[in-house]
């Protein structure tokens, strides 16, 4: 996949209450893809309406002229002290054309200018803490 992670952990976003229009009871990431819209608005960048996936839910973005899908979701921690505290996950996928990935263009890499961007907007938020990547 054409894709890298980055995880972060808080208590900001729902992990606990399960919406009546969720297509699987772990659907979370509603307000964690608005919030994450928002704020990629402030930036300039071109964020779609997100939408709910059987796993989470998931943000298309244009940044230049590049496509991202934002995959995010979420997973409760053990403490038992918060039922929404957890590990939050942003899949951000890179699109490529059917002949970009057979000749191996427009690959994601490390210093991508919106994983860096996306990677910044949660460590900038005192609610969010452990912010990192996972390739």
């Amino acid at each position: 996949m054409n894709a890298l992670d980055i995880l972060f952990e808080t208590s900001r976003f729902n992990l606990s209450k399960v919406g009546e229009h969720f297509i699987n009871p772990c659907c979370f990431g509603e307000d964690l893809a608005s919030w994450l819209r928002t704020k990629l608005g402030d930036e300039h960048v071109e964020a779609a309406q997100p939408y709910q996936e059987d796993w989470g839910w998931e943000l298309p973005v244009t940044h230049g002229s590049d496509a991202y899908y934002l995959c995010m979701s979420g997973n409760p921690s053990d403490s038992g002290t918060n039922k929404d505290d957890g590990e939050w996950r942003i899949i951000v996928q890179k699109r490529q054309s059917i002949w970009q990935r057979l000749t191996g263009k427009r690959k994601i890499t490390a210093d991508d200018p919106l994983v860096r961007l996306i990677e910044g907007i949660p460590s900038g938020e005192a609610a969010i803490r452990n912010v990192r990547r996972e390739s």
